[in-house]
């Protein structure tokens, strides 16, 4: 019986994070995390690029 009760409270919390995920990011100020870790991905992401054009110079001025 008491593995019923939590299957049910599982499937209860599941429904209300996904109904009310909107919701409860704006409640927890989750939006702006989200953004600034994007924002850091993607200079990532810039640096990478950056990195790679430069070897790819340094290996054209080498040879």
């Amino acid at each position: 019986m008491l593995k019923y009760i939590v299957i049910a409270l599982v499937g209860l919390g599941i429904y209300i994070g996904v109904t009310y995920k909107d919701q409860i990011e704006d409640a927890m100020n989750a939006r702006p995390m989200e953004e600034a870790q994007d924002l850091f991905e993607d200079m990532g992401d810039q640096a990478a690029e950056a990195k790679d054009a430069l070897d790819k110079q340094l290996e054209t001025l080498q040879n």
